[in-house]
This record gives C-alpha cells, sequence and structure tokens, in this order.
C-alpha cells in the first residue's frame, strides 16, 4: 500500500523544491529558444543580436577601423600581410540603432565638453566592479555580445519562474487546496523532460561559444610578433622583427612598481617599469612561454588569455582597435609573489610606435 505518511527527513523537501525550480526553467528555456529559432529561421525576422544568426544585418566595424584615414603598420612594411583571421567577424548592425550605440553616441556628444564629460573606458579593474571592462579588441567585443545575450534570456526565465512559483505557494495552500494531489510522488514525463531538456540546452548553447572559441584561436599572417616569457616573479619581452641600434633583437624585462615608487595616479599593485607598446589597428601576435614554471598571461579588455609552459610556444593574436593602457596579470598560481608580476601593454598610433622603435 502507498504510504499515507511521508518518513523522508523535511531536508528532502527543500531539495525537491530546488530541483522543480530548475526543471521549470529549463523548459521555459527550451520553448523560448524554439520560438526565436522559429521566427528567425521560418519568417525571416531579426529578434536578437545574435551576429552569427542574422549576419546580413551586421557589418564589418574591424575594415571600417582598417579604412580610416591614417595608415596601420602593414601598409608600412614592404609586403602587407592577408586580412586578420577576425575580418569575418561581424560586430555591429548598420542598420539597426542599438541601444548600445545610442548609449556611446550620446556619451561621445558629452565627452566633446569637457563640464559635461562623462564617459570613460574602463581598462583596468575597479573597486566593487560586477561587469566586464571595456572591450578594445574584435574577440573580447564576441565575448561581451554571447554573454549579453545568453544573460538576457536567464533573467526573462528568472522572473517568468519565479511569478510561477510564487503564484504556485499563494495559490495551492493547504487551507485553498487541502487534497490537491496529495499522494503525487512521481511523473515520468516531466522527468524525461527535466532531464533531457538541460542536455539539449547546453547543446544549443556550445554552438555559439565553439564558434566564437575556433575564431579567436585562428592566427594568420600576423604584421607582428612579440615573445613573452614569465618568469619567477616578472615578464620578459622581446621584438624579434626589430632590431635596436647595436643590431639585436628589441628586448627589456618589466618589473612591478613598488608602491613607494609609484607616481600620482598609477594603479597599485598593477603598473609596470616598461610597458608593452603596440600599434593600434595592427594584427599583433604574442608568442608566450614560462622559464620556470607555469604562468598565464592574461588581459581582460582585449580578451585574451594564454597559459606559458616551460619548453612550449603557445600563440594568441589581437588587433586593438583603439589607442589606451590595458592592464592584466598573471592568471596561472606560480609562487608566493604570484600577484607581483602585472602585465600592461598600450596601444599608441602608428606614428608614435615608430618613433618609439627609433628609441630602442
Amino acid at each position: 500500500m502507498p504510504r499515507r505518511i511521508s518518513d523522508y527527513p523535511d531536508a528532502f523537501a527543500g531539495w525537491n523544491l530546488i530541483s522543480s525550480f530548475g526543471s521549470i526553467i529549463s523548459v521555459v528555456a527550451t520553448w523560448l529558444f524554439l520560438y526565436i529559432l522559429y521566427v528567425q529561421l521560418v519568417e525571416g525576422k531579426a529578434t536578437s543580436r545574435y551576429p552569427w544568426l542574422t549576419p546580413q544585418f551586421y557589418s564589418d566595424l574591424l575594415q571600417t577601423l582598417l579604412n580610416r584615414a591614417y595608415n596601420s603598420l602593414e601598409w608600412c612594411l614592404n609586403s602587407p600581410p592577408k586580412p586578420h583571421a577576425f575580418v569575418s567577424l561581424p560586430l555591429q548592425s548598420k542598420y539597426s540603432l542599438s541601444l548600445n550605440s545610442c548609449f556611446i553616441m550620446l556619451c561621445s556628444l558629452f565627452e566633446s565638453n569637457k563640464v559635461f564629460s562623462l564617459f570613460d573606458y574602463c581598462d583596468a579593474p575597479r573597486p566593487w566592479g560586477m561587469y566586464f571592462q571595456d572591450s578594445a579588441t574584435p574577440q573580447m567585443e564576441g565575448l561581451v555580445e554571447l554573454h549579453d545575450n545568453i544573460m538576457f534570456y536567464l533573467v526573462i526565465i528568472l522572473f517568468g519562474v519565479g511569478w510561477i512559483l510564487l503564484s504556485i505557494i499563494r495559490n495551492y495552500t493547504n487551507d485553498k487546496a487541502p487534497i490537491s494531489h496529495k499522494y503525487l510522488n512521481h511523473g515520468t514525463l516531466i522527468e524525461l523532460i527535466w532531464t533531457i531538456t538541460p542536455a539539449l540546452i547546453l547543446i544549443l548553447i556550445a554552438f555559439p561559444s565553439f564558434k566564437l572559441l575556433y575564431l579567436m584561436d585562428e592566427v594568420s599572417d600576423p604584421a607582428m610578433s612579440v615573445l613573452a616569457e614569465g618568469h619567477q616573479w616578472y615578464w620578459s619581452y622581446q621584438y624579434p622583427d626589430f632590431l635596436n641600434s647595436d643590431e639585436e633583437f628589441i628586448e627589456f624585462d618589466s618589473y612591478l612598481v613598488p608602491e613607494s615608487d609609484l607616481e600620482d595616479g598609477a594603479l597599485r599593485m598593477l603598473e609596470v617599469d616598461n610597458r608593452v607598446i603596440v600599434p593600434e589597428l595592427t594584427h599583433v601576435r604574442f608568442i608566450v612561454t614560462g622559464a620556470d614554471v607555469i604562468h598565464s598571461f592574461t588581459c581582460p579588455a582585449l580578451g585574451f588569455k594564454c597559459d606559458a609552459y616551460p619548453g612550449r610556444l603557445n600563440q594568441v593574436s589581437v588587433l586593438i582597435n583603439r589607442e589606451g593602457v590595458f592592464y592584466g596579470q598573471c592568471s596561472e598560481i606560480c609562487g608566493i609573489l604570484h600577484s607581483s608580476m602585472p602585465i600592461v601593454i598600450e596601444s599608441v598610433s602608428i606614428e608614435k610606435f615608430l618613433a618609439w622603435l627609433e628609441e630602442q
């Protein structure tokens, strides 16, 4: 006979409620995804800003930047390389004006007036920061775009499922429905749904994420290379494409600036004595290795994280689309002073970069 009185611990009821909450989220998310997919593929309407779903609505921001008035490093070389690997990554719509575009245009208007200057790039960690640093490369823009689109649907699902749960708690109490499903313990259909649906959602999320991952991993015909070697606890950099006055490769070490030597406005535990100088709008390849233990060459605003293994060469490419100073840190625990080997990459115009080369 079925048990009339439950002998399970009270804690099991709480876990059952949590699992039901997650199952409802999965069902609603699957329905929302299939509906949007139907509208886009069958009716041909652009209902979201996924760049890989509606490429006809997007222009190549990278190509626009490359067509600016001044030349990039590629045109200063004898044989310009092929287009950057990310030249095919769609970034921004030219047919629709998004909220981000409106915000940037509004802030640019205020920026022209010193009194009402409100907009500034966030290229370094800030106290109580809860979001990404401002992107400066196409791959970081793709990462932020992927995150924003997924979070948009998750927030809608959260509020929708929360409303459903509150309605159930309010309308199906012992006073209003004392015998409603009192002895229902199992449901094969709903158990199949909450088992299969999460797996399908993970598969559907994997497609755009894998595409972006492979786009970021592609390195083809860089205009220049920079060798970054991690030590305990500092970084060494070498420019194998350029020679100094002694006919040797340009190379230097980069150490953390102690707090006692910081200048006004410098960032504690992030500033270094020698920055990596690279030109903007130029395909730069970083070749990363380690001299002693495993390190990790990371810069959030540029959207890359590359492990530095002793005896092994890894590579990562960037194309910085604006001038600025970008801060990063070693992201692999490498010893007692792991937090004392920051990374500072400064993007300058091609004229300033050539002038910097002349000084070396």
